[in-house]
């Protein structure tokens, strides 16, 4: 069994999180359509942003393209 995140880690997932759904929210997309925009399932959009996981860079990078906005922008 992995060992608990630092404090710091989960509050940088919850910073992601919220910066992903806030580019969402300004596209006006969906996690339904930003899932499919990025070639993802909608339950990978919901736990990305409510900072359930670390996402793999490879995500980071679908999720930028499919908001259209640089990743520095979606990086806590």
């Amino acid at each position: 069994m992995q060992p608990a995140p630092p404090p710091w880690i989960l509050q940088a997932r919850r910073e992601l999180g919220n910066r992903i759904r806030d580019a969402r929210m300004e596209a006006d997309l969906t996690q339904e359509k930003l899932a499919e925009i990025a070639g993802v399932d909608r339950t990978t959009i919901q736990n990305a942003e409510g900072g359930k996981v670390d996402p793999k860079f490879s995500l980071l990078l679908r999720l930028a393209r499919a908001l259209r906005v640089p990743l520095r922008d979606l990086m806590p």
